[in-house]
């Protein structure tokens, strides 16, 4: 389940840069994107900050196989989902709607 957030701030659940969409599967995920968490949080800000340089480089691709092109991002395919590198301990995992949307789905330990 998708959640929607619309507000009149910068908090919202579907953005675009390039052409790709992306669209946060908890609001969590969408908090740590746009820095509106507070309190204690399961990552450090390290990850957080490359945590939102992964998704800023999946906004600037146009489809799917320019995503791939991006090669710092090691895309790996799992069983029904894919997946990015955040660092050498973590990854973004995500699936495709469409062709240019994308779902973030969570933030994972790579070898877990």
């Amino acid at each position: 389940m998708r959640i929607q957030y619309f507000t009149v701030l910068v908090n919202f659940n579907i953005f675009v840069f390039g052409m790709m969409k992306v669209e946060f599967n908890t609001k969590a995920l969408n908090d740590y994107y746009f820095c509106l968490y507070s309190g204690k949080q399961p990552f450090s800000e390290i990850i957080l900050e490359r945590y939102r340089k992964v998704i800023t480089y999946m906004t600037q691709a146009d489809n799917i196989n320019m995503l791939s092109k991006f090669r710092g991002l090691n895309i790996e395919k799992y069983e029904n989902h894919w997946s990015a590198r955040i660092n050498d301990q973590f990854r973004v995992e995500f699936d495709f709607i469409k062709p240019t949307t994308i779902v973030i789905l969570k933030i994972s330990k790579h070898y877990e």
